[in-house]
């Protein structure tokens, strides 16, 4: 991700809006992204630090110095890079320097108070813990990032996905200084909600004609802008840009006062977050397929399609069934992971207000209906149509 100081947009009244850089009309920046890529490439086996180095010899003093290094500074995290030694690095230099002290403090050249330099005290510390003098002071500060090694880089990098991961990036530093964010999404409602609740935002969900609209908050935000907040939420918009339709808005706090940060699939942005599976498991998979070819039923079915908001959580039913006459009612399959799991599933199903919602549990969990407040369906190695339908007609509002 970009810090603060590579951000560049420019104010428009009330709106800013970031610079995004353009892959068409001109191959300037293309060309530094290909140069950029293959210094990285160039450079795998190598420090970070001598890497960083021969950057700093392309760029120079060039005007565009934000864009450039904005470009590096994203061109890290296609990178593999670690620690040049598997040794306890902090360890190691806590045993020199306790050493070092018995020698008393460190002196350039000998003298009448200094009978041994640290040059000559360096080989018999280096004895005493085992390694030899030359690669001793490489060692002490290996874990820092400049001696940090870089193993590989990304095989389907190019060019554009650079420069694409920029243009994203910049919207996602945008959102550093925001107090407050509101997004509108229609789909991929679990990718969107997981990032939610991994960030640890609160949230407040009202449901739309089409999807829901989301603000978003830190839990300090009210009292102060914090801006780890704002982190927390740019991380939320690349599982935004993976839905089909959405738009979002955001207060945020830049040219010394707060400004309108507004986002849509206008803009181009690309999401490096991967796309999630369509279905937790084949289980699922299967009851979709085989719901799908039903013609018996005017009964419709649709994966994900709707978020119950449990006032500090969320729940996503696996299906939502929708009806020609304007009933819907809700499918939870209840997996098996750890007994832990299980409980929490089970504290979350329990605390649903809805009553439209069927239960789905296999027989081998050992629930029974008194641990569901709702209706609840239990089922061997396949969830069946039969079993279902009649349910659904019954809870279905």
């Amino acid at each position: 991700m970009l810090t603060l100081e590579l951000l560049r947009y420019r104010i428009h009244g009330e709106l800013v809006v970031p610079t995004y850089l353009t892959i068409t009309g001109g191959r300037k920046y293309l060309d530094i992204a290909a140069q950029l890529i293959h210094i990285y490439r160039a450079g795998v086996g190598r420090t970070t630090g001598e890497i960083s180095e021969n950057i700093e010899s392309l760029l120079g003093n060039t005007p565009d110095y934000k864009v450039y290094r904005g470009l590096a500074k994203i061109l890290e995290e296609y990178a593999v890079i670690a620690p040049s030694t598997d040794l306890d690095v902090e360890e190691l230099r806590k045993k020199v320097f306790t050493l070092a002290a018995q020698y008393g403090p460190p002196a350039r050249k000998t003298d009448l108070l200094f009978e041994k330099s640290t040059a000559q005290k360096l080989p018999e510390i280096a004895a005493q813990i085992g390694f030899s003098p030359e690669a001793l002071p490489a060692l002490l500060y290996a874990d820092l990032k400049e001696h940090r090694i870089v193993r590989a880089l990304e095989e389907a990098l190019d060019p554009v996905t650079l420069i694409e991961r920029y243009n994203t990036a910049l919207a996602q530093a945008m959102l550093y200084r925001a107090t407050q964010m509101m997004v509108d999404i229609s789909d991929n409602f679990r990718q969107v909600f997981s990032h939610i609740k991994l960030a640890r935002l609160m949230h407040t969900i009202i449901p739309q004609e089409k999807g829901y609209r989301i603000y978003l908050n830190g839990p300090l935000s009210l009292f102060a802008n914090i801006e780890r907040y704002g982190i927390a939420m740019s991380k939320v918009l690349p599982a935004v840009l993976r839905c089909k339709a959405w738009r979002l808005a955001a207060k945020v706090n830049v040219g010394g006062g707060e400004k309108i940060f507004r986002l849509g699939p206008a803009a181009g942005l690309k999401s490096h977050y991967r796309a999630q599976a369509d279905f937790d498991s084949s289980l699922e998979a299967a009851f979709f397929a085989r719901f799908s070819r039903n013609k018996k039923s005017k009964w419709k079915i649709a994966r994900e399609g709707a978020v119950l908001d449990l006032k500090g959580a969320v729940l996503i039913p696996d299906f939502i069934f929708t009806h020609p006459d304007g009933r819907v009612a809700h499918l939870e399959i209840v997996g098996f992971w750890t007994p832990e799991y299980l409980q929490k599933k089970l504290d979350k199903l329990n605390s649903v207000k809805e009553s439209n919602i069927v239960m789905a549990v296999p027989k081998n969990l050992n629930c029974s209906n008194q641990d569901f407040n709702g209706p609840v369906v239990h089922f061997k190695q396949r969830l069946l149509i039969k079993d279902i339908l009649p349910v659904i007609e019954q809870v279905a509002r």
